[in-house]
């Protein structure tokens, strides 16, 4: 019984940790589409959908930083 309650506690866990990435990610990904549109990029549905399905923060964060001074949509994501 020791042995399946650590199991469930450990997916539990995993679960949650997994959760607040992914809710995270969403969060600079919403922030990240605001930015651009707010600096007057045109963002047409396949960049909305390329930044939505990226999950890795660091990537997320750097597109981030590099919306506050650049020229080009294509600046972004370079």
């Amino acid at each position: 019984m020791r042995t399946m309650d650590l199991i469930f506690n450990e997916g539990k866990a995993e679960g949650g940790a997994k959760g607040k990435a992914e809710g995270e990610a969403k969060g600079k990904a919403d922030t990240l589409l605001r930015q651009l549109r707010l600096r007057g990029f045109e963002v047409d549905h396949a960049t909305v959908q390329r930044i939505r399905e990226v999950t890795d923060g660091t990537q997320l964060d750097a597109w981030l930083d590099r919306v506050l001074d650049a020229f080009r949509l294509e600046d972004v994501f370079a």
